[in-house]
């Protein structure tokens, strides 16, 4: 079935729709029967094979925080739309944390109704802890109720591995990328972001805004895979 762009679209904005007005039914509902979500990318993956993990995920991170999502650009590729944002997260007490991001989310039809099957969003969570050190109280609250609320809600081996996310720190894969970029005419990289196997970036080719997404074979700097995406939504 050939996709609807507007219905794409509109779907895909209502995600973070749906998260700004802490509306849970709404939200999960977007996602199809079979589902996965990586967010971050590198660290334990929500799939629809786990009964409730979908719930468990907006229970963790969205329900109690506050959430809004400053997208710079869209770009749609059939049924996948890619968004260049930074994540506004404000915990608790007050505390406001920015989180570059590449998001994409992954579509298709499922029993006549448009479904998110895949949303994987790409930042790197070293650069978001290190918004949370600062020595003040604020702060060092945020930082353990954040945590403490992540362990009661997905258990110690989930939380542990969303964790364990900050180590693909990929230095050395990015240089690979941007050195990829580079002999491709794509100019004015910026927001470039490694998280588990993948680096992604904004930046320019023939004068147009693109994203690009690109996969590395694991423990290796091999590129094996390089997409990118220049129809602005």
């Amino acid at each position: 079935m050939t996709p609807d762009r507007a219905e794409v679209l509109a779907l895909v904005r209502s995600s973070p729709a749906y998260v700004a007005v802490h509306d849970k039914v709404g939200w999960v509902g977007i996602f199809g029967q079979e589902h996965v979500v990586e967010d971050p990318v590198g660290a334990g993956p929500v799939r629809s094979q786990e009964p409730c993990a979908l719930e468990r995920f907006w229970d963790t991170f969205i329900a109690p925080n506050d959430i809004a999502f400053e997208v710079a650009q869209d770009w749609i590729d059939g049924f996948d739309v890619v968004r260049d944002a930074t994540i506004v997260t404000t915990l608790a007490p007050g505390v406001v944390v920015r989180t570059p991001a590449h998001l994409i989310y992954q579509t298709t039809y499922e029993d006549g109704a448009l479904k998110v099957r895949r949303m994987a969003a790409y930042w790197e969570p070293l650069p978001v802890y290190r918004q949370l050190m600062l020595p003040r109280r604020a702060y060092v609250v945020a930082a353990l109720g954040q945590f403490a609320h992540m362990f009661r809600t997905l258990g110690i081996g989930a939380a542990l591995r969303f964790v364990g996310a900050a180590r693909f720190v990929g230095r050395r894969r990015k240089q690979v990328l941007l050195a990829e970029l580079a002999a491709n005419g794509v100019r004015e990289v910026s927001k470039v972001i490694a998280a588990g196997n993948s680096v992604t970036a904004s930046g320019t080719q023939d004068g147009a805004p693109v994203a690009v997404i690109a996969d590395f074979a694991p423990r290796s700097h091999t590129l094996r895979r390089l997409k990118t995406y220049e129809d602005l939504a």
